[in-house]
């Protein structure tokens, strides 16, 4: 079975590489800028971006490296890179963090691409967020053996990796963007994966595997699903949030279906979850009121399986505030539909 999944890994490499130089190439051709950026200024860009949040100190670590690749491109085991980000006006040595969220990257992306995201989740939270790089040097993502391994090196040794500023026994959620959230899907044990441990909830950025896809498999945890109206990066609709959302059984379950109208060349897209973007559709400024949208959920979707609060659809719906319009929200019982 693995090795079957190594083969499609190849082909879906392959694929992936082409659609990348597609973009490139399209977006050169058009004149538009083409956001790459080296992992120093990608750290001075998200600290900027974090140094401007008035009413909180938020801190991320920069990306740290697990384990090693030889030169032939053999890794050890675990291998793997992430970065933390945290509110250090809540979060310290003397109160630690009691919630920890485990995030996958997306296709192509490197754990310094969420620092915005992540700061938003964290903002006044008892909360670390991890951003994980499941395949450094590689731009697939999409192994649920990998993620496992990661995300039990990370349970295993908390204060190792995480400091003395997480709790031991803090609340872990699992997640990720694009084919990082599958991955943490198809880690889980209901879906026969390797994952030690069974996550309190699940946070998946319009998640889409291989295969038969996320449709094919199973969350049992309360989940917190994104996704869209309008599909783009060649996402189809019902193969990515929308089928998170729906394939968990758990009653605790919520969807933020970001309405994505065509907006000639400035539409929110697939990566907008990742402060840049991705060169085949970059994150433009129109649509930065969705991390912090999906802050405001996170706190909520978290407290609910907490401290049990039990979040109603009508404090999903104002967490929207003056993007009310731009956003469907399908909660509990209802089904998602585009």
């Amino acid at each position: 079975k693995r090795a079957s999944k190594r083969q499609e890994e190849t082909r879906t490499i392959q694929d992936a590489s082409k659609t990348v130089s597609r973009a490139l190439r399209a977006r050169t051709s058009s004149s538009l800028p083409i956001i790459i950026s080296t992992s120093k200024e990608q750290q001075h860009h998200y600290k900027s971006i974090i140094n401007n949040m008035s009413t909180t100190n938020i801190i991320n670590s920069g990306a740290q490296s697990v384990g090693s690749t030889s030169i032939l491109g053999r890794s050890t085991k675990p291998r793997y890179d992430y970065q933390t980000t945290y509110d250090s006006s809540v979060v310290s040595d003397k109160s630690q963090a009691k919630v920890v969220i485990l995030f996958v990257v997306g296709t192509a992306m490197s754990c310094t691409a969420y620092a915005g995201l992540a700061a938003n989740c964290v903002a006044g939270q008892s909360t670390m967020f991890v951003t994980v790089d499941n395949s450094p040097g590689s731009i697939v993502k999409l192994s649920g053996e990998k993620t496992a391994e990661a995300f039990n090196d990370i349970q295993a040794n908390i204060k190792e990796r995480l400091g003395d500023i997480v709790s031991p026994s803090a609340t872990i959620f699992v997640g990720g963007h694009s084919a990082g959230g599958y991955s943490a899907i198809e880690a889980m044990q209901e879906n026969g994966g390797d994952l030690s441990f069974k996550p309190a909830g699940y946070m998946g950025c319009d998640p889409l595997g291989r295969g038969a896809g996320v449709p094919g498999l199973k969350i049992e945890c309360p989940t917190f699903a994104m996704g869209f109206t309008i599909q783009t990066c060649g996402v189809t609709l019902d193969q990515a949030g929308l089928a998170a959302y729906n394939i968990t059984s758990n009653s605790n379950r919520v969807m933020m279906q970001i309405i994505n109208l065509r907006n000639f060349g400035n539409q929110i897209t697939h990566c907008i979850f990742a402060s840049d973007g991705c060169p085949a559709c970059p994150s433009h400024d129109a649509g930065a009121w969705v991390r912090d949208v999906i802050g405001k959920f996170s706190t909520l979707f978290v407290d609910s399986v907490v401290k049990g609060k039990g979040a109603t659809k009508n404090q999903y719906e104002a967490a929207t505030g003056d993007k009310a319009s731009l956003v469907n929200v399908f909660f509990g019982a209802e089904p998602a539909t585009v």
